[in-house]
C-alpha cells in the first residue's frame, strides 16, 4: 500500500491493505470481529489520505454494543481520542475532511435502530469533541436544522450522564479522557468556578460599558458582520450619552457582569416595552476570554428574574442569524425562535437577525 499519511498513532498498526469488502463480509454482525475489523479498516483509510472515510470507519466501530470485558477493548479502546487526534492533526488541502461538527450533527438527530439512544448519544460525544476542536468559523454546525428542528444542542454534562446511563462498556470514562486530553493537546486551561456578581448601573459608569463593547465587538464580530458595521454600531449605539438617553426616555436598565479576580467581564441591557409583558434583552456581551464559564447564563437568569419582579411573562433578544455561539448559548438557557428580523440601521448596513423568545 502506497501511504499518504503516516499511520494512526492511536489505531491499530497494519501490515497489509484492508478495503470495505471485509467490513460488509460480516453482514449485521457488529461484534468483536467487526469492531477490530472497522478500526483496521479505519487506519488504512487514514494512510490513504481519506481522513472523512476514516471518520465513517469509526463511526461503524461505535455502532458495536461490547461490555467492557470484552478483550478487543483493552485492546482497541472506544475510538473518542483517535477521533479527536485525526481532527487535531487534520490534514491540509487535498484530503477531504467534511465538515465532522456538522456531520455528528446530523447522525445524532438522525440515527436509526439498533441501540439507537446509545449510538446518537456516542455521537453527540463525537460532536462535542468536534465543537473543542475545530473553529466555528471554519466548520459551522447547521444552524438551518437546529432552527426548523428546535433542535437545542447538548450539554458537557447531559452526554456525560446519557453515556454513563446507557453504556455497558466505559464510554464516559474515555470520552472524558479524550476530551481532557484534547484541551491538554490545544493548551486550552481547566477553568475554575467564578465567583461574580451582576449589578445594575447608573449613567457615570457607561463608560465602563463602551471601553468594554470596544474590546468585544472588534474580537467577536468579524466573519459575522464587516468591520465597517461594527465601527458604525460602536459609533452609533455606545457612546455614553446615547445609552443615557436609553436609560431616561426609554426605562432601559443597564447592568455589569463583574468576575473576581478579573473586574468588568461583560455587560446587558433590557427594557419592557410599553403595553406589553415583555422584557427585551438589547444587549448581552462578554469579554472572549470569559466565554465557557457560566457567566452568560447567569446573566440572563438575572435578567429573567428581573423582568418578573416588573410584571413581564416573555424574555425576548434578537440574535445575528451567524452568531452560532450565541443562538447556542440561548437554545441552552430555554429561548426559542420566533421569527426572522431584518432592520435597516442606517449608512446602508442591516441588522439580519433571528427573534428568539422564552417564557417566564
Amino acid at each position: 500500500m502506497t501511504a499518504v499519511n503516516a499511520s494512526h498513532p492511536l489505531l491499530p498498526a497494519i501490515v497489509r491493505e484492508h478495503n470495505a469488502a471485509e467490513v460488509i463480509a460480516l453482514g449485521k454482525d457488529r461484534g468483536a470481529v467487526f469492531y477490530e475489523t472497522c478500526h483496521l479498516y479505519a487506519q488504512t483509510l487514514w494512510q490513504q489520505g481519506f481522513p472523512a472515510k476514516c471518520i465513517l470507519a469509526l463511526n461503524r466501530a461505535l455502532s458495536c454494543v461490547l461490555s467492557a470485558d470484552e478483550p478487543v477493548m483493552s485492546r482497541l479502546p472506544l475510538p473518542y481520542q483517535a477521533l479527536a487526534w485525526l481532527m487535531i492533526h487534520r490534514p491540509g488541502e487535498g484530503q477531504f475532511i467534511g465538515n465532522p461538527r456538522r456531520h455528528w450533527q446530523h447522525l445524532a438527530t438522525r440515527m436509526v435502530e439498533p441501540n439507537k439512544e446509545l449510538r446518537s448519544w456516542r455521537a453527540w460525544a463525537c460532536w462535542y469533541l468536534a465543537k473543542e476542536i475545530l473553529p466555528e468559523d471554519e466548520f459551522p454546525p447547521d444552524l438551518k436544522q437546529i432552527r426548523e428542528e428546535s433542535l437545542r444542542e447538548p450539554t458537557r454534562a447531559e452526554i456525560e450522564q446519557r453515556l454513563a446511563a446507557l453504556s455497558p462498556a466505559d464510554d464516559l470514562q474515555r470520552f472524558q479522557a479524550a476530551l481532557d486530553w484534547t484541551r491538554a493537546e490545544l493548551g486550552k486551561p481547566t477553568r475554575a468556578p467564578l465567583t461574580m456578581r451582576i449589578r445594575r448601573i447608573e449613567a457615570p459608569e457607561l463608560p465602563v460599558v463602551q471601553k468594554l463593547a470596544h474590546r468585544i465587538w472588534p474580537e467577536v464580530y468579524p466573519g459575522i458582520i464587516s468591520r465597517a458595521q461594527i465601527e458604525y454600531m460602536l459609533t452609533v449605539w455606545y457612546h455614553p450619552s446615547a445609552m443615557a438617553r436609553e436609560m431616561e426616555l426609554r426605562g432601559t436598565w443597564f447592568a455589569l457582569i463583574e468576575a473576581a479576580g478579573h473586574g468588568p467581564a461583560g455587560y446587558l441591557s433590557f427594557e419592557r416595552y410599553p403595553g406589553t409583558d415583555v422584557c427585551f434583552i438589547n444587549k448581552l456581551y462578554l469579554l472572549p476570554e470569559m466565554h465557557g464559564c457560566g457567566l452568560g447564563a447567569a446573566a440572563l437568569t438575572w435578567a429573567g428574574e428581573r423582568a418578573r419582579e416588573m410584571g413581564c411573562g416573555r424574555l425576548q433578544l434578537r440574535v445575528n442569524k451567524a452568531n452560532a455561539g450565541a443562538i447556542r448559548a440561548y437554545k441552552r438557557a430555554g429561548f426559542t425562535f420566533l421569527d426572522d428580523v431584518c432592520t435597516d440601521i442606517g449608512s446602508g448596513f442591516v441588522m439580519d437577525d433571528f427573534r428568539m423568545e422564552k417564557p417566564l
